[in-house]
């Protein structure tokens, strides 16, 4: 072979590497748009969800396994006027009960016996103790190399990075403000906003600063 021949097999090996690696990335970023897509549908669908059956509707997000799922309750429902703090959101218990790590502290503040009336109880939680039912049967699983790298809502104090987060949806048309933040293997992140009054999601492609919120009327509405 001569010098020319070898240069020219090199150049295009070169290029098919090159397209090889566009490919990828190409598949990688259509992951990451096909999560933000799907996950703004299910949004979209909550909102309005909440309105048309007249519940209260929320999102759960597990941000360990990428999972996520709908739920609803009948039942009266309101949000704690207390946020939750730290970056670890819920956990599942040993029985699969999602529980706060954070809650027996909780329940000594409010005052609440161990030994309460569960219908008690919930009304000092704020409703808390709702029961609340998933829509499918199984959980959603985010795309492959894509994760819930954080996510704020209304009632928190700072973003989770752990754990189980929720996004709530109230009967008048009202949801918590949000910043929901996919991340995929090449740390390229898309962030999905929604707005508290519409349910409206707008997306970013860059990585947030939690808001401070001052009070909202999803603090204090029930199912009533």
């Amino acid at each position: 072979m001569t010098l020319i021949e070898i240069t020219i097999g090199l150049s295009i090996a070169a290029l098919v590497m090159t397209m090889s690696v566009v490919a990828i990335n190409s598949l990688t970023d259509a992951a990451l748009r096909s999560a933000a897509v799907e996950l703004a549908g299910a949004i979209k669908y909550s909102y309005d969800r909440a309105i048309m059956q007249h519940r209260v509707q929320r999102i759960g997000m597990d941000l360990d396994t990428g999972e996520w799922w709908l739920e609803y309750t009948e039942n009266p429902f309101s949000l704690s006027e207390q946020r939750l703090e730290g970056e670890a959101g819920f956990q599942r218990d040993e029985d699969g009960k999602i529980v706060r790590s954070d809650d027996e502290d909780l329940e000594l503040e409010l005052g609440i016996d161990r030994d309460t009336d569960p219908e008690v109880r919930e009304a000092l939680e704020g409703g808390r103790g709702a029961s609340f039912m998933q829509e499918d049967d199984e959980p959603r699983k985010l795309p492959r190399g894509v994760t819930f790298s954080r996510v704020w809502t209304g009632h928190q104090e700072e973003p989770f990075t752990k754990g189980i987060a929720f996004l709530h949806f109230f009967t008048s048309g009202f949801s918590e403000p949000a910043l929901i933040e996919l991340m995929d293997a090449d740390e390229d992140v898309v962030v999905l906003e929604v707005s508290p009054l519409t349910g409206r999601v707008r997306t970013k492609q860059q990585r947030f600063d939690a808001p401070e919120v001052k009070e909202y009327d999803g603090y204090d509405e029930g199912d009533e």
